[in-house]
């Protein structure tokens, strides 16, 4: 009815346009009919059904509200930019990470095929290096990635992002799978150069197969880790309806950790591995022990997991 719409635009005349301000007037227009038809099958004259219709929805403030509540909660959504300055930081850590890895392994690998030269003085030097920058990337990119992080936390995600996020992810998947398929494929074949000299026991090729199998396994986590990360950096996106700066498990265990248990956060996380780096070297260089000393990093590794887990679980200090 024009009288009711004419009414309804009058007061709707000063709420911005959106979707929900469409459908909220609609809706109203809608229930406003309805009311004054039952008015009129109840023997009311037009004048006094289109009055009483008006005195009872005279006070539609809360329904302009609720109307216009979407829009200032979209202003709290993530935007596409914010988004793809998102994937961008998380490839740039994919790369940071993996890079890291694989210099820390060349560069241990390099100091393993040195040993027994003339050249051993080289391959540590080449081996403080390659620890160098892989710890330098870890802390600069690692960093950098946090600081686009944190003005997320918190933020909503929206279905047209989502969406974006999917098909991004499913334009990746042959790559991910690629580098997942890769990766994977060159940790197998990592261990062939310590079992063809197992079989063959060729002189003087004991640490060279052990410097092989080092770079080949650091080649094939590159690959792993550059995919993975890229990957799950969609995911976090496709599937989720907020976005949470801590949403890794390890971020929230390390949280945790750090406000539970501040002396075993520091130990772990300050001191454990310049330990382990420190029980490496007087292993190798004071036992001799070269061809088994590359064990403890793997088992530090476990280990740290293992103290760590058990420390969220302690009580509080």
């Amino acid at each position: 009815m024009d009288t009711l719409k004419n009414y309804l635009a009058s007061k709707f005349a000063s709420v911005p346009y959106t979707p929900a301000t469409e459908k909220a007037k609609a809706d109203l227009l809608a229930k406003m009919t309805t009311r004054y038809q039952e008015l009129l099958a109840a023997g009311k004259n037009e004048n006094e059904a289109l009055g009483t219709v008006i005195n009872e929805f005279d006070s539609i403030e809360d329904l302009l509200v609720a109307a216009t509540a979407p829009t200032t909660a979209t202003k709290n959504n993530l935007t596409l930019t914010e988004v793809e300055t998102f994937w961008r930081s998380t490839k740039r850590l994919a790369l940071a990470v993996a890079g890291g890895i694989l210099s820390i392994a060349l560069g241990v690998g390099a100091m393993i095929a040195l040993v027994p030269t003339a050249f051993s003085w080289l391959g540590v030097l080449l081996m403080l290096i390659g620890v160098i920058i892989g710890i330098s990337l870890f802390i600069t990119i690692g960093m950098a990635h946090v600081r686009v992080k944190v003005p997320l936390d918190k933020r909503g995600i929206t279905t047209e992002l989502q969406a974006t996020a999917r098909q991004r992810q499913q334009d990746y998947t042959s790559g991910f799978t690629i580098a997942l398929v890769a990766g994977v494929a060159l940790c197998i074949f990592a261990l062939f150069p310590p079992i063809l000299q197992a079989v063959w026991q060729v002189t003087n090729f004991d640490l060279l197969s052990g410097a092989a199998f080092i770079w080949i396994l650091g080649s094939g986590v590159f690959a792993i880790i550059y995919g993975s990360v890229i990957y799950a950096g969609y995911t976090r996106i496709a599937q989720a309806d907020t976005f949470y700066a801590l949403a890794d498990a390890d971020d929230r265990a390390l949280n945790d950790l750090k406000q539970r248990n501040p002396k075993m956060h520091l130990f772990l996380y300050q001191a454990y591995w310049p330990l382990i780096i420190l029980a490496y070297f007087i292993i190798s260089f004071v036992f001799g022990l070269w061809s088994v000393s590359w064990l403890i990093f793997p088992i530090a590794g476990v280990l740290f997991g293992v103290i760590r887990n058990y420390a969220l679980l302690a009580p509080k200090n």
